[in-house]
């Protein structure tokens, strides 16, 4: 195709006044070329020139989104490969500029019309939502709480950082007998610094135990999800107790996943060196190893992980890999405070990445694209069918 002729058809499909046969005729073209840079180019340039859309005008991002379905034909399954979906599609098909970059695609590699759209409520995502109880029961919203020393216990000093960081500070060793509970609801998440310097991020729908000064051994308990940078201490090891298995370490960075609604228990090793122990069995963990323990069996299993499907969270990213839509909608119960039914039996697994800043309706139109499933909002209940 020469260049002036798809450089024409990009600036149609941009304006909304592409037709079918040009759609499809761009999509062809991708397909054919995912690497040619000056397309890709023209496309990155052409959607930076157009108006954003932000997540905080959902009018218009409805009508934005529902001129993007009715250009695709009805009937037509449009082939293209992978690669060529992260590379270009994601940009021209899927960027819906609200900070979502998402491309979720069949087994297949096909983009398949998606079912009728349904008309949604909205949810807006989590934030920085946590409850602190202290020692002697009183509870601090933390979300509300100002910046500066919060309280004052056993001669350590608990304080709101400016990034919203609560840091506690204090070498008092009467401390290590009185503990606090950082609490994350659901549409929460939290991060705290220790007294020894060890930062902890908490994922919504978790809890930590820990005490405001470590003795000998440096022991925490969780329950949920959190993401650990220990800070190093060869005299003092890091214990974290966590669904009836203890992690021991010493310098190290890693994840734990550990809700009690999920089969199994997940533990990723960032850096360092982790030992998981549980029920009588010790694993090592090097770097770039994930531990999952099953319920069913009782067995600590090892594999490779996948460290950007796991720190995702953190990233503030739903990352999908293959992932039941079961599991999927768990994430996004927990995320945005809702409970998810189930019209239908559904079979499916999704693949793809999308971020946990925008409204849940952003995500379910993503998700709605596998034309696998539709949904609809009543107040803070999801449901999902056929």
């Amino acid at each position: 195709m020469p260049e002036a002729d798809w450089k024409h058809i990009v600036d149609k499909y941009l304006n909304n006044t592409c037709t079918r046969e040009e759609l499809h005729q761009l999509l062809q073209w991708v397909n054919e070329e995912p690497d040619n840079e000056a397309l890709i180019s023209l496309l990155r340039l052409r959607w930076e020139q157009q108006q954003v859309l932000t997540a905080d005008d959902p009018e218009r991002w409805n009508r934005r989104f529902d001129q993007l379905l009715t250009t695709t034909p009805p009937h037509r399954k449009v082939v293209i490969s992978k690669r060529a979906i992260i590379a270009a599609a994601a940009t021209v098909l899927l960027m819906l500029t609200t900070g979502i970059t998402y491309y979720l695609y069949r087994s297949h590699s096909s983009i398949v019309t998606p079912p009728a759209m349904v008309k949604f409520n909205d949810v807006p995502p989590g934030g920085n939502r946590a409850m602190l109880t202290l020692a002697d029961g009183t509870q601090i919203s933390l979300d509300s709480a100002a910046n500066g020393v919060l309280a004052t216990q056993g001669g350590t000093s608990i304080s709101k950082q400016q990034n919203g960081q609560i840091a506690y500070n204090g070498t008092a060793t009467d401390a290590r007998y009185q503990y606090n509970t950082m609490s994350i609801p659901k549409a929460g998440k939290y991060s705290l610094v220790l007294p020894d310097g060890s930062k902890i991020w908490l994922n919504s729908a978790s809890s930590l135990r820990y005490p405001l000064a470590f003795g000998k051994e440096r022991r925490v308990m969780l329950t949920g999800e959190a993401y650990f940078e220990i800070a190093p201490d060869a005299k003092r090891p890091f214990i974290v107790e966590v669904n009836k298995s203890e992690l021991h370490v010493l310098g190290t960075s890693f994840n734990v996943m550990a809700y009690a609604e999920e089969a199994q228990t997940k533990t990723t090793l960032v850096d360092g060196a982790l030992a998981v122990n549980y029920q009588g069995s010790h694993t090592l963990l090097k770097p770039g190893q994930q531990a999952t323990i099953t319920t069913e069996n009782n067995k600590i299993t090892v594999e490779p992980a996948d460290l950007e499907e796991a720190l995702a969270w953190k990233n503030d990213r739903f990352y999908f890999n293959n992932t039941d839509i079961r599991t999927a909608m768990r994430q996004l119960e927990r995320w945005y405070d809702v409970d998810v039914t189930f019209r239908d039996t559904l079979n499916m697994r999704l693949n793809g990445t999308v971020s946990r800043t925008v409204s849940i309706s952003g995500v379910l139109k993503l998700l709605t694209l596998t034309g696998e499933a539709n949904f609809s909002i009543q107040g803070k209940t999801v449901s999902v069918g056929k």
